[in-house]
């Protein structure tokens, strides 16, 4: 039998294995610190769960680009809560951005770029188109950002004339930072400079621990910037599966070829989900209000895991945005050498077998195998009571996370205690 050979060599979603692999663990009794899915513990707000529910009956087709109100919606939101200025004719309506980024590198031909510290997904969907990309380097000083410099620099030693397409994340996954305005606008003259295409996932953007949202680049380089969003981070509505892009006016002429491809795959979102989503995009007052205390929830537990492992010789990321950060043991290195442990994966085994905390090895995230950094997503609680308390309390303490976000707490102990155990 002959396969792909592009899709034969993937494994499955390192995000998605490990979440396999813990809830097995937990099905056996054992005690896991679950650091490695990032997943948002929020309920639903009940008015988007209220229009699924008034809709569960429409079992109509609806229009491949998705429904006229919807994309309505979504072009005032993205104008009043995210500053991008677009039409309705520019918004297409898929299963999850996730689908969309995946159907925009199958539809552009050229050399992809990605930044050292990005979704554990990107390569995976250019390796299976049988694409080619190279990772940009990033630096902890920096939270792992690609700078201009390092951009143009890279392009620079090009030696053919290509198309280069660029995968921008902020807030970023895995490490919680965000882009600057002054970062974009450096990042967006280089692109202009060379012509790049830049796909920006922003599937975060309201999740932001000092702004209402983050920044687009597409604020400064519009020309060919594709902005990617959705229902999954922001609403807390994974399950839902639906995203959302947004096509430039210069690549308007694409719209046919994004039109047939959909056509030819998923066809359309289910039409009940569509018309949930138009009230998350109504973003009421109250749903706003909601998204905001999520963001101040995660912002509190970011503060105190940040705070612990860094005084305790563990190198972090200082997340500004998102769920999550990158954890590391540069510091340590010789001494977890000296286990017989080389490389991340082998120490993420080594954390979840020894100490029950479960993390994302570097690796899955462009990082080289023998760099011990690790993705760490904080959302190993009960979001509907954590909210419940907060909405009264409207304060993140230690003893609200150790009596609340036990998980948090309990892990964040463990991963200290590997470090103390490393020194004894």
């Amino acid at each position: 039998m002959k396969i792909n050979k592009d899709i034969f060599s993937l494994k499955p979603s390192a995000t998605l294995e490990i979440n396999e692999k813990v809830k097995a663990l937990r099905k056996e009794g054992k005690s896991i610190n679950h650091f490695g899915f990032g997943q948002s513990p929020f309920p639903i707000h009940h008015k988007i769960v209220d229009a699924l529910k008034e809709h569960a009956n429409n079992n109509h087709y609806l229009p491949v680009d998705g429904l006229d109100s919807l994309r309505d919606c979504i072009t005032r939101f993205l104008l009043e809560n995210q500053a991008i200025k677009t039409s309705k004719e520019s918004i297409f309506i898929g299963p999850g951005s996730k689908e969309l980024l995946y159907q925009s590198i199958l539809i552009f031909e050229g050399h992809f770029l990605i930044p050292k510290g990005s979704w554990v997904s990107y390569i995976p969907q250019i390796k299976s188109k049988g694409g080619t990309y190279s990772i940009l380097e990033t630096y902890i000083e920096n939270d792992f950002k690609l700078t201009a410099e390092t951009l143009e620099e890279f392009i620079n030693k090009g030696t053919e004339n290509k198309q280069y397409i660029l995968i921008l994340n902020s807030p970023n996954n895995p490490t919680g930072a965000i882009y600057s305005e002054s970062e974009y606008q450096k990042l967006a003259d280089v692109c202009k400079k060379y012509g790049l295409i830049v796909l920006s996932d922003e599937i975060y953007s309201q999740i932001n621990f000092d702004e209402n949202y983050a920044t687009s680049i597409s604020k400064f380089y519009p020309d060919k910037t594709i902005v990617f969003g959705g229902l999954s981070k922001v609403f807390s509505a994974g399950g839902y599966r639906l995203g959302y892009m947004v096509l430039p006016h210069e690549l308007k002429h694409l719209s046919r070829v994004y039109r047939s491809l959909f056509s030819e795959t998923f066809s359309c979102v289910a039409s009940p989900v569509q018309y949930a989503a138009i009230e998350a995009y109504k973003y009421s007052n109250d749903i706003k209000e909601y998204v905001s205390d999520s963001s101040s929830i995660l912002s509190g537990i970011s503060s105190f895991i940040f705070k612990n492992l860094t005084r305790n010789q563990i190198t972090c990321t200082n997340p500004r945005g998102a769920f999550y950060m990158m954890v590391g043991f540069d510091e340590l290195q010789e001494r977890i050498n000296a286990l017989g442990i080389q490389t991340s994966k082998e120490l993420s085994l080594y954390l979840l077998e020894n100490y029950q905390v479960a993390l994302l090895p570097s690796s899955d995230f462009g990082f080289e195998d023998k760099e011990l950094f690790f993705r760490l997503a904080f959302v190993d609680f009960d979001g509907k009571n954590v909210m419940k308390v907060y909405q009264e309390k409207k304060q993140i303490t230690e003893n609200f996370i150790k009596e609340n976000c036990p998980n948090i707490y309990k892990g964040v102990e463990r991963l200290i205690k590997f470090v103390n155990d490393l020194q004894e």
